[in-house]
């Protein structure tokens, strides 16, 4: 790829998903009765969940199978302790926000501890 390829690739990810989080703030006035169904309420309230459990899953993708190469164990260990701390956060102060944060936190502490640096 160029790199005006590769620009162009990141501006429409970053306008993408600007407009994915903007449009539906916009039409939730329009669209309020709509929203207030309490199946679809339900159906909305669990986008967000499943959201992080289809990231987690392709980032698992990799690590799937019995014998996991070495690198596979370490990433797999990062995984494991970032989920842990996500769920003791969660569970602590009941904020999805601060457990997502924590959660990135330990990953990339721990990844940045066993690269050496």
């Amino acid at each position: 790829m160029t790199q005006w390829q590769i620009i162009g690739l990141l501006v429409g990810a970053g306008l993408g998903t600007y407009l994915l989080r903007y449009l539906p703030m916009r039409w939730y006035v329009a669209l309020r009765p709509i929203f207030e169904r309490p199946r679809l309420r339900a159906a909305l309230t669990a986008l967000g969940p499943a959201a992080i459990v289809a990231l987690l899953v392709v980032s698992l993708r990799g690590l799937v199978g019995f014998e996991l190469p070495q690198e596979g164990q370490k990433d797999m260990l990062r995984i494991v302790i970032a989920l842990l701390g996500i769920w003791l956060c969660h569970r602590l102060y009941k904020n999805t926000i601060a457990a997502t944060f924590v959660g990135v936190l330990i990953y990339g502490l721990i990844a940045w501890w066993q690269s050496g640096l």
